[in-house]
């Protein structure tokens, strides 16, 4: 063990941390439609309740990309080349490309743990400083078009694996055994 090299670490999906990606995903969309829908004065205390819970969920969520950082959990860290690389196999119509996790996820993930986290966090602040609300508001209504982009990539990249599933199995030779 003398070696400097850090110990491998299990990179698996294992049920306990898809089930802490889930339970963040239900937090945090569910605080954040919660919060973008009740920003009303009639509604505040509400706002400021799916506002707090979606802070806490990325509080959450960016405590443990620090703490395991490697797998599933870790920080998204997008990379130029990578994405570029992708988005060349798929354009040049590369099955296998398209059946692989898509590099825009990270890029995505990352624009959303920013521009929702900025909306979460100068609400939280606005609370105090009441000047900062119009910025609160206009970082919120950003954040939606981020929010819908990600939903309409997810869609997509999902898409564009069926899609190679199809094409995967229509190159498979199918043999027909007369009875």
């Amino acid at each position: 063990m003398g070696s400097t090299e850090p110990r491998p670490t299990n990179t698996r999906r294992t049920p306990g941390r898809l089930l802490f990606l889930f339970a963040f995903h239900a937090a945090l969309s569910g605080a954040f439609i919660v919060a973008y829908l009740t920003g009303d004065e009639d509604t505040y205390a509400m706002h400021q309740f799916a506002g707090y819970t979606a802070l806490a969920a990325l509080a959450v969520r960016l405590l443990a990309g620090v703490l395991m950082p490697v797998g599933p959990l870790r920080l998204p860290r997008p990379s130029v080349t990578a994405t570029l690389d992708w988005l060349r196999r798929v354009a040049s119509g590369k099955a296998r490309a398209w059946g692989q996790r898509s590099p825009l996820l990270a890029w995505m993930a990352l624009a959303l743990l920013a521009v929702v986290g900025a909306a979460a966090l100068s609400g939280a602040v606005a609370d105090f400083v009441v000047p900062l609300e119009k910025l609160h508001e206009a970082l919120g209504e950003f954040s939606l078009p981020v929010v819908l982009a990600h939903v309409a990539l997810v869609v997509a990249l999902l898409g564009l694996k069926k899609v190679a599933g199809w094409r995967a199995r229509s190159n498979t030779r199918h043999e027909v055994i007369a009875p």
